[in-house]
């Protein structure tokens, strides 16, 4: 999909001069296989919005679910769920994975009538022009759309394609296949063959070194690449880091991932040119399609409206917050010396979401003492009380990945001493210059945010030993042969373990009459404990699996549950954190308690609510911009922003200047080629 400038769909194939391409995938098998022919809905396009983050004036305190809504041509039913006789079958249903990116096309390498053209000078659809340095022969050569390495002469030689992107940090995007092991890649940040940083791809690994004369150091590797299939490549680069993510494309089972990941990169060159890089004689790697833009949602559809009398179909999509809504917890968490991270990844992980799914900081010292239940609320829930309460950010990283970001991220960017040099984008109210500029502002002052008094709920547990944590207050019946489950859960303890197996006659007793004055027939039951895998609880509660072997049915009188550890909180008071006019930590019995559940440790505790009081007590003003899409200037800033820019705003006639933290961001596209992005930021 592409922005038009004319009517119809935002769609097609790149035109060459037509700067921003938009694509979307929907893996319509459910098998993670996104084949380009079968996923791609980008042609039927119509118009498209989606939002991240913090969104709204005022900004609100959490991130909601990035969400995605499009309207898909359907004029041919092709999207419409139940047609079974279309090209799609049954397919078509809440719940495919979907994705989203968009980009600068800079090389197809499409040629005419499927002739082969020299790579050196080609002239790309940005205006670019290839610069192949390599000695004569030892080149790369495109042809119908792909570009291979041409095998040289003599003297042995490595041969770079370089593209001036005209950014140093640019995410590429490119289709790439790997015929040799280690002889074929990329090169990044490139001042010279002999001065860059190099990504290649060998039998065993995903490699990235950093090349400086003749020598080459490795920096990092990641997962291989296999031989013979094409993957879509999106590679991220800050200052001090590159992170590659790869698709298979055509292969079931073979999901977007992350294969590699270089952080802490010292002294990397600097320099706006990118591209193609192959070893001496390596001619069997292949590159398509390089881009410049970066993805911007993984997520599933949650709905899906045919209008067949409009011949559209509009269909909405969620990323994975969305899902940890709905996931319910009733676990435990087993203590000891645990920081936020570890917290928010034992929610995840109960929520169903792989390691791979998440990248988590460290966060600070939250538990030091006994077990804590999380308890009869949705994982999403949790994350919000954690997030008050480490004053960090969960959200969804637009790649499918949940972040927790550290609370020091924004106030180290608030202590920095001059935070402009920090900025990545600079945005003006009227446009000129290069760079990117809003056709309209809105300001708010920011007072809802305000909090001049931040509390927290101190916790400390201790183990009370043995106790009865559960009884039957009524008769259960149980049929004959049957089974019954039954959640056995405790408001007096806050966490219970090594819960003892019920002993029949002791522990429970049963009659085959629901008034209990009938046969005793406890010998016909039998009760298990699930265990937690079983099951998927723990903590204050266990599931009890009661079975009848008799011939008739059982009626349970009695049922009594012990547990050998039995943990209740010794306190719980609300703290005020110091400030200029209290000094000293008071109690209070009113203010606004930042929900410390897991918390025992009081130092930490106090560190978050002192943290946040410093982060909220003074007034920040909020600020919503308007970008225009349309516009050349406005692509790589709405396209590339990402959550904690720093943003410079020059806005005089507005009486806006200064820098600003990107919280929230959103775009709509429609078909006529209009095009908008907006960006909620907070004043640092």
């Amino acid at each position: 999909m592409i922005v038009n400038t004319g009517g119809g769909p935002v769609s097609g194939r790149h035109v060459p001069g037509t700067p921003l391409r938009w694509q979307a995938w929907i893996d319509w098998p459910g098998n993670d296989s996104w084949d380009p022919d079968a996923s791609d809905v980008s042609a039927d396009v119509l118009a498209l919005r989606w939002r991240w983050g913090r969104s709204g004036l005022p900004v609100p305190e959490f991130a909601p679910p990035a969400n995605l809504e499009f309207t898909l041509r359907n004029d041919h039913r092709r999207y419409t769920p139940g047609n079974g006789n279309g090209p799609l079958g049954d397919n078509v249903q809440p719940g495919r994975a979907i994705w989203l990116r968009a980009s600068r096309m800079h090389d197809d390498f499409s040629t005419t009538n499927a002739a082969t053209v020299d790579l050196d000078g080609r002239t790309t659809a940005s205006g670019a022009r290839w610069d192949v340095l390599s000695v004569p022969g030892n080149g790369f050569s495109a042809a119908d759309g792909t570009v291979t390495g041409q095998g040289g002469g003599w003297p042995p030689s490595d041969a770079v394609a370089l593209l001036d992107t005209g950014d140093p940090l640019a995410t590429l995007m490119v289709r790439y296949k790997r015929g040799s092991s280690g002889l074929g890649g990329l090169v990044l940040r490139c001042v010279a063959r002999d001065d860059c940083l190099r990504l290649r791809f060998a039998n065993d690994a995903t490699i990235l070194e950093r090349v400086s004369g003749r020598a080459a150091t490795r920096l990092a590797d990641g997962a291989p690449l296999d031989a013979g299939t094409w993957y879509d490549l999106e590679i991220q680069q800050t200052a001090t880091s590159v992170r590659v993510h790869a698709v298979g494309l055509g292969q079931a089972g073979a999901s977007r991932r992350e294969i590699l990941s270089a952080t802490g990169i010292i002294d990397p060159s600097d320099s706006p040119r990118h591209g193609l890089w192959h070893g001496f004689r390596s001619t069997q790697d292949e590159w398509a399609e390089l881009a410049v833009g970066r993805s911007l949602f993984n997520g599933r559809i949650t709905r899906i409206d045919p209008d067949h009398d409009a011949g559209v179909c509009r269909i909405t999509a969620a990323d994975v917050m969305h899902r940890l809504e709905s996931a319910p917890l009733h676990r435990a968490l087993a203590g000891g010396l645990m920081r936020s991270g570890s917290v928010a990844a034992a929610i995840l992980g109960w929520a169903g979401l792989l390691p791979e799914d998440y990248s988590l900081d460290t966060g600070r010292l939250l538990l030091t003492g006994g077990p804590r239940s999380i308890w009869d609320v949705s994982a999403a829930r949790a994350l919000r009380r954690l997030q008050r309460e480490e004053h960090g950010f969960i959200y969804a990283d637009g790649l499918g990945r949940v972040r927790l970001e550290a609370a020091s991220t924004r106030s180290g960017i608030r202590d920095h001493q001059d935070p402009v040099s920090l900025v990545r984008f600079t945005v003006r109210e009227t446009a000129g210059g290069g760079g990117p500029y809003a056709t309209a502002v809105r300001r708010g002052d920011g007072a809802n945010a305000v909090e001049d008094v931040v509390t927290f709920r101190y916790r400390r547990s201790s183990d009370s030993g043995r106790q009865q944590v559960w009884s039957l207050n009524e008769a259960l019946e149980i049929p004959a042969g049957g089974e019954q489950l039954v959640l056995a859960a405790t408001d007096t303890w806050d966490v219970i373990s090594a819960l003892n197996t019920p002993v029949a006659g002791t522990d429970y007793a049963a009659t085959d009459d629901a008034a209990g004055a009938g046969m005793d027939v406890t010998d016909d039951i039998t009760i298990e404990l699930p265990t937690e895998a079983e099951s998927g609880i723990s903590g204050r509660g266990h599931v009890v699996r009661i079975r009848n072997g008799g011939a008739n049915a059982a009626y349970l009188q009695s049922l009594a549950l012990y547990a050998d550890h039995c943990w209740r909180a010794q306190s719980s008071s609300a703290v005020q954190a110091p400030t200029a006019l209290s000094p000293t930590s008071l109690l209070t019995a009113n203010g606004r308690l930042v929900n410390c559940q897991y918390t025992d440790n009081y130092a930490a505790a106090q560190g978050a609510a002192e943290a946040r009081l410093g982060e909220h007590s003074t007034p920040r003003p909020h600020l919503e911009v308007a970008l225009p899409l349309l516009s050349r200037k406005n692509h790589r800033a709405a396209i590339e922003g990402s959550l904690s820019d720093v943003v410079a705003v020059q806005a005089e006639a507005h009486g806006i200047t200064g820098a600003w933290l990107l919280e929230g961001m959103e775009i709509n596209v429609h078909g006529s080629g209009d095009g908008e992005a907006k960006w909620w930021l907070v004043g640092v």
